[in-house]
């Protein structure tokens, strides 16, 4: 049943517009999805490919498309050169189970304890070893200190009377370099 009260007003719903949004984007989607040369030998595809200008070539790297040429794939990949022929003998193990593999005789209960950790009894509330101070005072030479504690050095408006911080304001330095010449 067709309701005309409750239907959508974008430009983009519209049912005839949407469609043909659908015949565009199918066909678009046909033509970039073409498979031009189906053939199974690459050497077609390949040939198809380098005979257009313009076009760069990588392929399929290892294996043709759809699988087509495993057989040259396998004997490229798998020849002597790449790999011995011979069975692989895999050692077993003298032990098996695992011992301890550390140098020294082994601490079960300090493993134990350094793999669990230790529990979070020191806290502020209980050990107020971090409200201490821990600083090294070191005394400054005589004329130095003597420099730093007196504020003209320092404070640049205790230094100069009537300085004001960022600098006298440009109409007044004009004002004040007409009167001077």
């Amino acid at each position: 049943m067709y309701n005309t009260f409750n239907t959508t007003t974008r430009i983009g719903d519209s049912m005839d517009d949407l469609s043909q949004q659908n015949i565009q984007d199918t066909a678009a989607a046909n033509y970039r999805l073409m498979n031009y040369k189906p053939q199974c030998p690459m050497t077609n595809v390949i040939d198809f490919a380098t005979s257009q200008p313009a076009i760069n070539f990588t392929g399929s790297h290892t294996v043709g498309i759809g699988g087509c040429n495993i057989d040259e794939n396998s004997n490229l990949t798998l020849s002597d050169l790449s790999r011995n022929k011979c069975k692989i003998s895999l050692l077993q193990r003298s032990f098996l189970t695992v011992p301890y593999l550390g140098r020294g005789v082994n601490d079960v209960v300090a493993e134990s304890q350094i793999q669990q950790g230790e529990l979070a009894n020191n806290r502020k509330s209980v050990n107020p070893s971090s409200e201490l101070t821990h600083s090294n005072y070191t005394p400054l030479i005589p004329s130095l200190q003597a420099t730093i504690n007196n504020p003209a050095n320092l404070i640049e408006g205790v230094a100069a009377d009537g300085w004001i911080r960022g600098g006298i304001p440009v109409r007044q330095l004009t004002r004040d370099q007409s009167n001077h010449t």
